[in-house]
């Protein structure tokens, strides 16, 4: 197939695959993490094939597109998947730390309706054409039974949309929770901000999602689909990173406590100093993060 010289240039794959595996590096929240590093090579094969991130005009041989694009929409019903759960987890995680009837039942109704919703898109991605096969085997369509391409559109718009609205959400929620406690306003803005960086959860579902806007109507997908591919990880991955952030800050607090209390190296006993320093902090340090701490250690998957 020949291509412009333009269009030979124009390569996404690599920046797909930088994305995707930097994510992958920094997160370590087990199947979270299992869901997300499949979904990554998953994509990184169909990039390896020389399909995903090129236009179709620059693919030297049509053939191998439907093998890759089958790697795609895999991947994409794995990352639906694991961005839900992700975002599950965090409810999950404020559950146990929220006291407010009205806020329990406000992230459940987060926690149900949000997983109805991109459930439903998740199996609705492969369900809309029968055999699934036509939606990355062109040759199959004029035989599939296929619903209006508006439906699944519209479908993952929504599913997108709520998720985002949803994240913001759970993510000013903290504020409501950690104002009311008996700390200093330092401690009380610096636990509410860490707690609030799903804030970019939200910010990269609504440009994910800003790129399904007529979707379908796309010809060159093989390309269009990078911004996809790169802003679909970054939620799932920003989303899993926001809902590690507190019981990391309780890993500090405890390694700062602990260090507190090491011996002198001096004098092989406890330092004045840090004797009275530990006494002074400890007493008040009960007050402000059993919240916290019986929380679990937030750590809910």
């Amino acid at each position: 197939m020949s291509s412009s010289p333009i269009f030979d240039g124009q390569n996404q794959g690599p920046t797909i695959l930088a994305v995707c595996w930097v994510l992958v590096l920094v997160l370590d929240w087990y199947w979270l993490y299992l869901l997300q590093l499949v979904y990554t090579v998953l994509i990184t094969k169909a990039v390896q094939l020389g399909v995903i991130g090129k236009h179709v005009e620059a693919i030297a041989d049509p053939s191998i597109i439907p093998p890759a694009l089958k790697l795609v929409y895999i991947s994409f019903v794995i990352v639906i998947i694991g961005c839900v759960l992700s975002k599950t987890s965090f409810a999950i995680t404020l559950l146990r730390i929220v006291t407010r009837v009205w806020m329990k039942v406000l992230l459940w109704f987060i926690i149900i309706t949000m997983n109805a919703i991109m459930w439903l898109c998740a199996v609705c991605y492969l369900a809309q054409c029968k055999p699934a096969a036509a939606l990355w085997n062109t040759k199959l369509m004029a035989t599939a039974k296929c619903w209006p391409t508006s439906i699944f559109e519209n479908i993952a718009l929504t599913a997108g949309a709520y998720s985002g609205c949803m994240d913001f959400i759970l993510a000013l929620l903290p504020w409501a929770v950690i104002w009311k406690l008996q700390m200093k306003k330092r401690e009380k803005f610096g636990i509410a901000v860490a707690m609030s960086l799903g804030v970019f959860a939200a910010a990269t579902a609504f440009v994910k999602t800003s790129k399904l806007v007529n979707i379908s109507q796309v010809q060159d997908f093989t390309y269009y689909c990078s911004s996809i591919i790169i802003w679909a990880s970054a939620e799932t991955g920003s989303t899993i990173f926001a809902a590690s952030i507190p019981a990391l800050r309780i890993l500090l607090v405890r390694m700062r406590s602990t260090f507190d209390r090491t011996d002198d190296p001096v004098s092989g006993s406890y330092s004045i100093t840090a004797k009275s320093r530990g006494k002074n902090r400890d007493t008040p340090s009960t007050d402000r993060y059993h919240y916290f701490a019986d929380a679990g250690d937030l750590g809910v998957l």
